[in-house]
């Protein structure tokens, strides 16, 4: 009988154990990163330094704020501060779609820019105005005339070899 006693206690202990862990990590179960806001309209453009702002909430309040760039640290962690809020700057060098990631406790949120490079035509946002593909005023065949005139080619390819 004293050896079962002996595995009762020391299930119970086990028990116990296991409680107080869990416990200790509820806070930062309960750590929420509400949102994530950006400086700054569309387009997003290399070597502009934007704002990065987190609103926080939960009891893990207070634990510390993480940043990162498609993955890639751009802080080190940070306290919150003032309390509920975390902001950094960010100075984006390359062009292309980032995503912009806050972690605290369990909690994170995401969101994803496209950064451009006005100095390379073609892309949205970048190039000569005037060129086609890139800034605005450019020309291209999608009027009217350029509609009509795919719908004709289209309906031809279909008939060949009929």
């Amino acid at each position: 009988m004293s050896s079962i006693s002996r595995r009762l206690g020391a299930g119970v202990a086990g028990i116990a154990t296991a409680a107080a862990v869990v416990v200790l990590a509820a806070p930062q179960a309960s750590a929420t990163v509400d949102s994530i806001t950006i400086t700054g309209g569309d387009p997003h453009t290399i070597n502009t330094e934007y704002t990065l702002t987190a609103n926080l909430s939960g009891a893990g309040i207070g634990l510390l704020v993480y940043w990162t760039d498609n993955g890639n640290d751009l802080s080190g962690p940070k306290v919150p501060w003032p309390v509920g809020y975390s902001s950094i700057t960010w100075k984006p060098t390359t062009a292309g779609r980032h995503l912009l990631t806050c972690s605290q406790g369990g909690s994170t949120k995401t969101i994803a820019i496209t950064v451009v490079d006005p100095a390379i035509p073609g892309t949205p946002g970048g190039g000569t105005p005037g060129t086609p593909g890139g800034g605005s005023g450019g020309s291209g065949s999608s009027g009217s005339a350029g509609k009509a005139l795919g719908g004709l080619l289209g309906g031809l390819s279909g008939s060949a070899g009929s």
